[in-house]
């Protein structure tokens, strides 16, 4: 169901600190913490005595104590201690599984770990430079990551499903998207020129007449989207690269799917423009929640009406062709993962 061999956001760094965290990440239960020498640290939540919580435990110096017994694990998953007797039982220890920390998140590898290359993980600088203001958040879905995927790659059910923030012209409806296929992944977008501003963009950019508007989302297996999406006033140059009378943002979605229906959402949008108005931070986080809220409550919708993610016995339109072919490749890589297991 899920490809083990590569990178998965776990938790934003900021909200990782020295209390034990619990994920479940594509089927596995797994606890997060960050030892007092500041590392990242993902380890099996399950105590190898007792298999109690691990996640109940607490930390102590970079490893983590059994909240039940008292054994101690350091990093690397080993038994280091175990109250009122002075040796560790031979093979006391739980997975221990790697972790990266890189553009603002900590990174979790689900596979086979002489294979965890950081180089892998995708390159997302905005999360992190100080030339972009980032106004990062987290949700649970109760509906399969690809469904969010799914959503992140249809630019045609904007004007219908989010008409107070994202969509501001009734021509959206109608507008095309090219879609693209490369070496790294999916990408799929459009120009919308000389159209009316849409609520959210109207109030962050300050815009008064129409615009052009960009809206470009990019997909890297397994399950991350970010999209190059802004406006700029109408007839600026825009479309020849030249956005510098407009407003740029890049919108960032990292899909850790939790079990076959359900997902962990950590989203962000980072822009370039006003980076110490606080109000302005507020104003595009409240609009995003808003919106992502949205989408939220129709996928889980649409997950009570389907058996998992699958598609099987609906129709498809012309709009779903990044899905689709976002659907194949993944589904390709996980066939092969798993015949060379």
């Amino acid at each position: 169901m899920f490809l083990r061999n590569a990178w998965y956001t776990a938790i934003w760094s900021k909200d990782l600190h020295d209390e034990p965290v619990a994920r479940t990440i594509i089927g596995d239960d797994v606890v997060l913490y960050r030892g007092a020498s500041g590392k990242a640290v993902a380890l099996e939540d399950r105590c190898c005595h007792r298999a109690a919580p691990l996640s109940r435990g607490k930390v102590t110096g970079d490893a983590l104590q059994c909240g039940y017994h008292g054994m101690t694990f350091d990093g690397a998953g080993r038994c280091i201690e175990v109250p009122m007797q002075p040796m560790v039982p031979p093979g006391a220890q739980v997975r221990a599984y790697p972790v990266a920390e890189k553009w603002s998140t900590v990174w979790i590898w689900m596979g086979d770990p002489a294979k965890a290359d950081e180089a892998k993980i995708p390159s997302l600088p905005w999360l992190s430079s100080p030339e972009w203001k980032l106004t990062p958040g987290y949700m649970h879905i109760e509906a399969a990551g690809q469904l969010l995927v799914d959503n992140l790659l249809d630019f045609s059910h904007v004007i219908h499903l989010h008409p107070k923030t994202l969509a501001g012209d009734p021509r959206e409806a109608t507008t095309p998207v090219k879609t693209e296929r490369s070496a790294e992944g999916i990408r799929v977008g459009r120009w919308m020129l000389d159209f009316e501003p849409a609520p959210l963009f109207a109030a962050a950019g300050g815009f008064n007449g129409r615009i052009d508007r960009w809206q470009f989302a990019n997909w890297r297996a397994p399950a991350l989207v970010f999209m190059d999406v802004g406006a700029a006033p109408a007839g600026t140059g825009a479309p020849e690269g030249d956005r510098s009378q407009g407003v740029s943002v890049w919108s960032t979605h990292m899909i850790t799917p939790e079990t076959e229906t359900s997902c962990h959402y950590h989203f962000g949008w980072a822009r370039n423009f006003k980076l110490e108005d606080e109000a302005m931070s507020q104003l595009i986080f409240d609009g995003t929640l808003a919106t992502f809220l949205e989408d939220k409550a129709m996928i889980e919708a649409q997950q009570k009406k389907l058996q998992g993610a699958a598609l099987d016995g609906l129709v498809d339109i012309n709009a779903d062709t990044a899905q689709l072919q976002a659907r194949r490749i993944l589904a390709e890589m996980i066939a092969r993962e798993n015949a060379a297991n």
